[in-house]
Order: C-alpha cells, then structure tokens, then sequence
C-alpha cells in the first residue's frame, strides 16, 4: 500500500474505494440502521470528494470521506425521510400480524389432522397427573403455582411432570414422522 499514497486525483479515490468502502457502508449502517440506506450514501460521499477534491493523494481523501459520511449520515437522521422510513416499516410489520393468514391447502389440513390425533393419543397415554400439569399450564395458563396447589404436589414436581409429557408428545410426534418419511 505504501505505492498507493503517492496516487492522486481520480486513481486515488478508486483505491480508496476499492480498500475502505466496506468500512464506510459499515460506519454508516451502524449510525442509520438501513443498509441500503447506508450504501446510498456512501456513494453520495464519494461523489461529493470527487467533485470537490479532484486532486487530493489517498492520505488527505480518507478522512474527508470519513467527514463527508458522518456529515451525510446526520442530515439523513435530520430529514423526516428517515422517521417516515421507520414508520412505514413498522407499519409494515403490523401490516403481516393483522393481516388474515392464507387458507390452508389440503396437504396442509390433513397433516394437521393427522398430528392432532397423533398429540391427542399421546395425552391419552400420559400419566393422569401429567395431563393434568400440562392441560392446565397450556390450556388454562395456570402459573406451576398454581397447578401445584390444585395437583396437591410441589411446583418442581409440576415442572418435571410438564416437561416429561412434552417430552412423551415431542417423541410420538417424531416416531410418526419417522414413519411417513419417503424411503
């Protein structure tokens, strides 16, 4: 690199292009979070140094695209296009959780069927106490606390009966994928 500071004008901003431009999206990015956002002005910085210092040598560009990025990226900040910019992806975020999800198909309908019954065999087979500790803490979304007062046991012996029948229903679920595989 050393032969590089002695380059100037035009062939010295594409060599600092070509070793710091990664470094300026970077430095960018992490100031406005938007990557895209981030790349434009980079380029736009670059474009500014070009037109303004046509002959400056690599040492004396770096630290103006520096300058000229940090001063781009708080006018960016500044400008409502930024707030406007978040918003709308907030927005758009909201957007998907409100939106109604798409109708299922049918291979989509009779999986779910079919691992409905596979969960609801498994149930069938657990322990009566570990039904119990799970249905409630599921279905009903009673604290280990609670559940423990009603089981008449103590809220660890409620985690362990909790987990030992996710465990059991985890396990069916995978002995009938296992089973459906294509050989």
């Amino acid at each position: 690199m050393g032969e590089c500071f002695g380059l100037r004008g035009s062939a010295a901003l594409d060599e600092v292009f070509r070793l710091q431009y990664d470094q300026l999206v970077r430095f960018s990015r992490i100031r406005i979070g938007n990557a895209s956002d981030a790349e434009d002005l980079v380029q736009e910085a670059f474009l500014s140094v070009r037109r303004a210092y046509p002959d400056k040598g690599i040492g004396e560009l770096r630290p103006l695209l520096f300058t000229t990025l940090r001063n781009l990226t708080l006018d960016y900040l500044r400008s409502g296009y930024a707030k406007r910019a978040r918003k709308s992806d907030e927005f758009s975020a909201l957007g998907d959780v409100l939106a109604c999800p798409h109708s299922p198909t049918p291979e989509k309908q009779i999986i779910d069927i079919q691992s409905l019954a596979i969960v609801q065999n498994a149930l069938a087979r657990l322990e009566p106490r570990k039904r119990d500790a799970l249905l409630l803490s599921r279905l009903d979304r009673l604290t280990h606390k609670e559940i423990a007062a009603r089981l008449s046991v103590c809220p660890r012996t409620v985690r362990t009966d909790i987990t030992e029948a996710m465990a059991a229903i985890t396990r069916s679920l995978m002995r009938s994928s296992d089973t459906n595989q294509p050989t």
